[in-house]
């Protein structure tokens, strides 16, 4: 409703008014939003990372390129959010007690296979979007030198942080002497990243269960198990 105030001054807003007016901007930016990720999901996995442009996604959710570019700065921080999103839907799609493998040296390198099990299947679940996203990340490193930053909204490696999950699955085995202190759990966690999303490009076929199994045996090869005292 609005409401007239005294003569020669404009008229004002009820609060009611007010509410139902943001609620309704933001329904409609959260609508433009899911399309623009929806849409990127689909361009970036059929085009690839070099031959999507914004513009490319823009016209693939109804919407003009500035629209586009007022929910994302630029191709980096949209594959990010883009795969962000499919990275967790395969997450909650894959059991928790996937691949834990033959006998191991205990419950924490138990955890850490099951979590390459599980990630690998989604990797491969997404191969075409993993693909894009992995040439995103590359460019982005080698154009800002440095790791992720925090406050970087467009560094897509901040989106789906892959490796740190696995640095922490890699540190809880070495805290608990189910793997040796030779490498630094962090280091070894991005070279496994890496191979993962190679993978997708070197081997398109690969059963992901054989991935997974290659890259516990890496890390299980980097840090062996600590010599009984």
């Amino acid at each position: 409703m609005i409401t007239s105030g005294r003569p020669g001054e404009p008229a004002t807003e009820s609060p009611a008014r007010r509410d139902s007016r943001r609620r309704t901007a933001l329904a409609r930016r959260t609508r433009t939003r899911v399309a623009l990720l929806a849409a990127a999901r689909a361009v970036f996995a059929e085009q690839g990372w070099a031959d999507t442009r914004m513009e490319d996604v823009a016209r693939a959710a109804g919407v003009s390129p500035a629209t586009a570019y007022n929910h994302f700065t630029g191709k980096h921080a949209l594959i990010g959010a883009a795969y962000a999103l499919a990275w967790q839907e395969g997450l909650d799609e894959t059991p928790a007690d996937v691949g834990a493998g033959p006998a191991l040296p205990g419950a924490r390198t138990r955890a850490l296979a099951v979590h390459l099990h599980r990630i690998s299947r989604v990797a491969r679940r997404h191969r075409a979007l993993t693909a894009a996203f992995a040439c995103a990340v590359q460019e982005y490193t080698a154009r800002v030198r440095r790791p992720p930053s925090p406050g970087d909204p467009d560094d897509p490696r901040l989106s789906t942080p892959v490796s740190e999950r696995i640095a922490s699955l890699l540190d809880a085995g070495q805290r608990s002497g189910e793997l040796g202190r030779q490498r630094d759990p962090a280091d070894l966690a991005e070279q496994l990243t890496f191979l993962l999303f190679l993978r997708c490009f070197t081997h398109p076929e690969e059963d992901p269960d054989d991935t997974a199994a290659m890259l516990l045996g890496i890390a299980l090869g980097a840090l062996p198990a600590e010599p009984d005292a």
